[in-house]
């Protein structure tokens, strides 16, 4: 590859268009379930952009965006996947500029608001990448795809809460990429700070219900109260979260299990005891284990308590969310591009990981995209990386522009570039 070509597209990064293009996405509300507007606003930016735009449906008013960019044939394509919806609306605005639906830029070098961090600034690099290319005037062979897709955060609907706006873990992209969201390999840019990951760890969400009496508490047993007997249950998972993360490990790397929720009685009827209480668990798992591996543990776990306490006879578990890891090869193509990228235009080497949170890498990966996760997005105003609840989210502007550098020699590896 000419670096000659690399350099000419990365003088043409604008960064003021960069800066504005995060706060205009930034200025439109898009919690799960509710991405309509923020579909169209990234759907009339990658048409401006000269890509062949589309909204694509998924119900209920809620949109994909999906633009690919044509080149001459001949290259590999690559997909940008980034999801529109935030982890929360304008009902936590209260909480500080990090979590307003609104852009604000600090000293010329931050901008915070809520979906800066995760992932709209993300989606703002993916096109001015393009647009530098464009710009420089270099044609590409292969195509480039940006797919912003709805519905990725973390949410799933159970029980009573159900519709739209529970609606995540993904439908966005398993729509995209079974009706022509298709490349040979995707970048994923979530927050990583910079960091690589090839390796994504899998989830289980567990819910077990302890059964117990309905009754008034004039007649009440609190060896029959579901809540007094879900602690058996509770005090039995305590003490195996230790040993589950001790036996499952890759490198230095553990995931990790959260007791989620507890769901029993009425308290606006103190006078009544529940006929049922409810665990919800999240079981992490490594990037190549199975949701059933997760879900047959917990049961065996529930079960041994069953045996040794008779009063928890007809107690259940279930699985509502079985999301799957999945990792590609360290010496695979794509991770070897963006290594090597990096290094040359940041000087050195990225860092490499395993991440507990789930991406929608692993439906690209489990459908034959190989994908990564390698985001911009992560540092900490006040030092660190990861995500302040305290300051909410924030992006760098430098650290934006560093990962259009690498973007745009990726792609120009990648999809070759045609005379």
């Amino acid at each position: 590859m000419n670096s000659n070509l690399i350099a000419k597209a990365i003088d043409q990064i604008d960064r003021d268009r960069l800066v504005q293009l995060v706060i205009d996405l930034t200025n439109i509300p898009s919690p799960t379930g509710y991405e309509g507007d923020m579909a169209r606003a990234v759907h009339e930016v990658l048409e401006g952009s000269g890509f062949d735009a589309t909204l694509q449906p998924i119900g209920d008013e809620r949109y994909n965006a999906v633009g690919r960019l044509r080149g001459a044939g001949g290259g590999k394509s690559i997909m940008f996947n980034g999801h529109l919806d935030t982890s929360f609306g304008p009902e936590q605005a209260h909480r500080g500029i990090g979590y307003e639906c609104k852009g604000t830029l600090i000293d010329d070098e931050w901008i915070y608001g809520m979906g800066t961090f995760n992932m709209k600034s993300a989606m703002a690099t993916y096109v001015v990448a393009t647009e530098s290319i464009r710009k420089a005037g270099i044609r590409l062979g292969g195509d480039v795809v940006i797919a912003g897709v709805a519905g990725e955060i973390e949410k799933s609907p159970v029980n009573d809460f159900e519709g739209r706006k529970y609606q995540g873990y993904g439908v966005g992209t398993k729509y995209a990429i079974t009706h022509g969201a298709v490349a040979d390999f995707c970048i994923l840019g979530e927050p990583t700070n910079m960091m690589l990951i090839p390796r994504h760890c899998g989830t289980t969400w567990i819910k077990i219900t302890v059964p117990g009496h309905l009754i008034h508490t004039a007649w009440s047993d609190v060896d029959k109260n579901a809540i007094n007997k879900s602690r058996v249950i509770l005090d039995a998972i305590h003490e195996w979260i230790p040993d589950y993360v001790a036996r499952n490990q890759l490198g230095d790397f553990h995931p990790r299990v959260n007791v989620s929720a507890i769901e029993g009685g009425w308290p606006w009827r103190g006078a009544r005891t529940p006929d049922g209480c409810s665990i919800y668990m999240d079981v992490r798992t490594l990037p190549d284990a199975l949701p059933v591996q997760a879900y047959n543990e917990v049961r065996d776990l529930v079960n041994e308590q069953i045996k040794a306490n008779p009063q928890l006879e007809g107690t259940k578990v279930d699985v509502f969310v079985s999301a799957p890891g999945t990792s590609i090869a360290d010496d695979h193509e794509l991770v070897q591009t963006v290594i090597e990228a990096h290094r040359n235009q940041l000087g050195e080497a990225p860092k490499m990981g395993i991440e507990t949170w789930y991406s929608d890498a692993a439906h690209m990966n489990r459908y034959g995209i190989p994908t990564v996760n390698y985001g911009s997005a992560g540092r900490i105003r006040t030092g660190g990386g990861g995500f302040s609840t305290h300051q909410g989210e924030h992006v760098h502007i430098g650290d934006m522009v560093d990962i259009i550098k690498v973007y745009i020699e990726i792609l120009l590896r990648q999809c070759g570039v045609v005379d």
